[in-house]
């Protein structure tokens, strides 16, 4: 199951090799997507599975439960401060407040990246990150920003959008002769 759940990462998101400079947070990224959003042939989620299967406590099944029903989409930060990262979702149109306490590189004012959000279980209403980042080029943030409203007013699934634009961040990648915005708006 998980071979075959590789194989349909790949084409929906773009085929990476292990010498690839993407390939470490696309492999944390297919395990996130794999876990908590990839339908199994009973039609749940592997995350709803292990809820449904395994004895937990409390604590454990709360956190299980608020990673099956986290959030993931397309991002820019609009204010870091101590402790909180202020988001707006580009795709869903809502705002968000992050607890974050680490100092994370690449995370400035007006960077864009797609994250998944998780409730924290031990200090609610508190939003945390998952591991999984993708950040999209600076130049292509235009563009970035231009496709993501066109696909929220058309209601476009959340899904195919953030897979399309993950394959333009491979494409600005590999094609560096390329200026990002040229390739990001390829349609």
């Amino acid at each position: 199951e998980t071979v075959r759940a590789r194989e349909e990462w790949s084409e929906k998101a773009g085929r990476v090799f292990d010498d690839d400079a993407l390939y470490e947070e696309r492999t944390t990224a297919f395990l996130e997507w794999y876990a908590l959003e990839r339908e199994l042939l009973s039609g749940k989620v592997p995350a709803e599975r292990f809820l449904a299967e395994e004895q937990l406590d409390d604590k454990e099944g709360a956190w299980v439960h608020a990673l099956a029903t986290s959030h993931r989409s397309l991002f820019e930060v609009q204010k870091v401060h101590d402790g909180i990262i202020l988001l707006d979702d580009l795709l869903g149109g809502g705002s968000f407040a992050v607890t974050e306490r680490r100092r994370l590189p690449g995370v400035e004012e007006h960077e864009i990246f797609e994250a998944r959000l998780v409730a924290n279980v031990v200090t609610p209403p508190e939003l945390l990150f998952t591991r999984a980042f993708q950040f999209h080029p600076r130049e292509a943030r235009g563009e970035l920003e231009r496709q993501a409203e066109r696909a929220r007013k058309a209601g476009a699934p959340r899904a195919e959008t953030l897979f399309r634009f993950l394959r333009l961040r491979l494409t600005a990648l590999r094609y560096k002769h390329v200026t990002a915005d040229k390739i990001y708006k390829e349609e």
